[in-house]
C-alpha cells in the first residue's frame, strides 16, 4: 500500500514538471513569436506616419568621401605607424571605421619660401618647386595616407588644385592675389595645366594610381583668395575658369590619360555654380564630365540638380564641413545636426552621386568643432574622436555605396534601400524635444523580418546600439531622444512588386 502512493506521488511529480516544462517552453515560444505576431499585424499610428516617397528615388549613389587635404599631409608623415593605422581605420575601414570610400587628393603648388602664413596641414608640398625641376619624392606624407586609403576600401580617387605653384603666380603666392583677382599669370596656363597632369600621369605609372577626375579649381569664384592668408587658393574669373579647364582637358587627351576625366568647379556656393555653368561656352561645358559644387551656401539645389541632368552631367557635392569657431567640445551635439541637415537636404534635393566631407582629421590647434577626428599637426602624435564622428557614422556605416537614395515627406528624416544586402536604413535628425516617429513600409516586404535595430548619437550616447523595435504589417514606430540622430536598420527587405 505504501509502494503505491509513494508510486502515485511520483507519478503526479512527473505530471507536474511536465506541465510546467510545457508552460516555460510555452512561454519561451510567447516571447519568441512576441515580435513576429506584432509583425503580422498593423500598427495604429498616432498622428501621420513619414512616408517614403519611392517616386522620387535614384540609384546613382557612389559613396561618401573626404579631401586629404590638410590632415594627410600631416598624419602621413607621424613616426606612430599605429596610431596612422588606427586613424586611417577609423576613417576608411567599413568594418572598425566610417567606411569612406571616396577620396580627394590636393595636388600641392608648394609656397614661397619667403612666405611663412599658411596653416598647419596647409603646406602641402608641390612637384614642381621651380621651373623645369621635378622632385617626385614630395608630398610623401599625403600619398602614404592615399594609398593606405586605396588599402582599406576606398575606390574612388579625384585629384583636384587650390592653387597654381606659386611661381606661377602673379603675387608670387599660393595664398592669392593682392586683390583676390586672377593670379595665375596670363603665360602659365599651359605650365599649370602641364603641371596638373604630369602628376596625375607620374601616379598611373609609377604608383599604379589612377584619379577618375581632376578638377584644376577650388572654390575660384570667391574673393577671399589675397596673399597672406593661412591657405592655398586662387581666383579664377568665369573666362580664365574655361579657359584652364579646356587646356588641361587638352593635356590629358595629349598624354593618353583616357582614365582621367574633367571636374568643374568647387565653387563655394550651390549658387555659384549654377551661374558659371550656365554661361560656360559650349566646348568648355563639352569637356567637364562632372559638375563639382560645395554646399556651404546657396539655395538652388534643383537648379543644380536639373542642370546636370541636362548636360549629362555626373554631380558631386564635393566639399562641406560645419563646426564654427566656438572652444571645442567633442560632446557638442550643434555641428552634429547642422551636418546631418546638410546631408539630408543635399542627397533629397540635390541628388547628387557622392557627398564628400571636407576635412575627416582636423587640427586639435584650430580649437573648433570642425572634423570628425581631431589630432596634433603640431608636436605630440595623438588623436581624440568628436562627437561628429559618430553622427558622420549614423549614416555611412549603414547607407552603403549603390543604395537607392529615397527621399521623405518630412524635412528630419531620410531613407536608403540598399537591394543588394535587402537592407532598409532610416534616418532622423530630431533636434526637438523627444518623441516618436512612425514611418508607413508598405512598399516594402519584410515578412522575414520581426525587428529593427536602431543606433542614437545624442549629448550621452556615441551612436549606442538600443533595444530593437517591433517591426508591423504596415510600418515601425521608434523612440528619439531630444538632441539626438536616430538610424533604423531594417534587414531581410524587399521592394514590393511594381514599387
Amino acid at each position: 500500500m505504501a509502494d503505491n502512493k509513494r508510486r502515485s506521488s511520483r507519478k503526479r511529480s512527473y505530471i507536474l514538471m511536465g506541465v510546467a516544462l510545457i508552460a516555460l517552453l510555452a512561454g519561451g515560444g510567447m516571447i519568441m513569436n512576441h515580435f513576429a505576431n506584432e509583425q503580422s499585424r498593423p500598427l495604429a499610428f498616432e498622428g501621420e506616419p513619414v512616408r517614403l516617397q519611392l517616386e522620387q528615388s535614384y540609384d546613382h549613389f557612389e559613396g561618401w568621401g573626404t579631401s586629404l587635404a590638410w590632415w594627410a599631409n600631416d598624419l602621413g608623415g607621424w613616426k606612430d605607424q599605429a596610431k596612422v593605422d588606427e586613424v586611417m581605420d577609423l576613417v576608411f575601414d567599413a568594418e572598425k571605421g566610417l567606411g569612406l570610400n571616396i577620396v580627394r587628393y590636393n595636388i600641392g603648388g608648394e609656397e614661397n619660401p619667403e612666405m611663412k602664413a599658411l596653416r598647419p596641414g596647409g603646406d602641402v608640398p608641390g612637384f614642381q618647386p621651380e621651373p623645369g625641376e621635378w622632385d617626385w619624392e614630395a608630398d610623401a606624407g599625403q600619398r602614404a595616407v592615399l594609398q593606405g586609403s586605396l588599402e582599406r576600401g576606398v575606390n574612388i580617387a579625384e585629384a583636384f588644385s587650390n592653387s597654381p605653384p606659386y611661381w606661377m603666380t602673379i603675387s608670387g603666392s599660393v595664398t592669392g592675389a593682392v586683390d583676390g583677382g586672377n593670379n595665375l599669370r596670363e603665360d602659365q596656363y599651359d605650365a599649370f595645366a602641364d603641371y596638373l597632369t604630369e602628376v596625375v600621369k607620374h601616379y598611373r605609372d609609377e604608383w599604379g594610381i589612377t584619379f577618375r577626375t581632376l578638377d584644376p579649381l577650388n572654390e575660384p569664384s570667391s574673393d577671399w583668395w589675397k596673399k597672406g592668408n593661412m591657405q592655398e587658393g586662387s581666383h579664377f574669373t568665369n573666362d580664365k575658369q574655361a579657359e584652364i579647364i579646356k587646356k588641361v582637358a587638352a593635356s590629358l587627351k595629349s598624354k593618353g590619360l583616357d582614365g582621367t576625366v574633367i571636374s568643374a568647379a568647387d565653387d563655394n556656393s550651390i549658387d555659384e555654380t549654377v551661374h558659371n555653368f550656365s554661361i560656360y561656352d559650349q566646348d568648355t561645358l563639352d569637356v567637364i564630365a562632372q559638375i563639382n559644387t560645395h554646399s556651404y551656401n546657396g539655395s538652388k539645389m534643383e537648379e543644380l540638380r536639373t542642370l546636370a541632368e541636362r548636360h549629362g552631367k555626373k554631380l558631386w557635392m564635393s566639399e562641406y564641413g560645419t563646426g564654427g569657431s566656438e572652444p571645442h567640445n567633442h560632446e557638442d551635439m550643434t555641428s552634429v545636426q547642422e551636418l546631418a541637415e546638410r546631408i539630408m537636404f543635399d542627397l533629397k534635393i540635390m541628388q547628387p552621386s557622392a557627398w564628400v566631407y571636407w576635412q575627416a582629421v582636423e587640427d586639435e590647434g584650430a580649437n573648433n568643432n570642425w572634423g570628425f577626428i581631431h589630432a596634433n599637426f603640431n608636436g605630440e602624435e595623438k588623436y581624440e574622436m568628436t562627437k561628429q564622428y559618430y553622427g558622420m557614422a549614423q549614416f555611412t556605416k549603414f547607407i552603403r555605396p549603390g543604395a537607392k537614395m529615397i527621399p521623405t515627406d518630412d524635412g528630419r528624416t531620410l531613407a536608403a534601400y540598399d537591394a543588394e544586402r535587402q537592407r532598409l536604413v532610416l534616418v532622423i535628425r530630431n533636434e526637438l524635444s523627444a518623441g516618436k516617429k512612425a514611418f508607413e513600409l508598405q512598399s516594402f516586404d519584410y515578412a522575414n523580418s520581426s525587428t529593427a535595430q536602431v543606433y542614437q548619437t545624442s549629448p550621452d550616447r556615441n551612436m549606442e546600439q538600443l533595444d530593437d523595435v517591433p517591426v508591423y504589417a504596415n510600418g515601425l514606430e521608434v523612440s528619439v531622444a531630444d538632441n539626438s540622430v536616430t538610424t533604423v536598420v531594417l534587414e531581410g527587405v524587399t521592394l514590393k512588386a511594381g514599387k
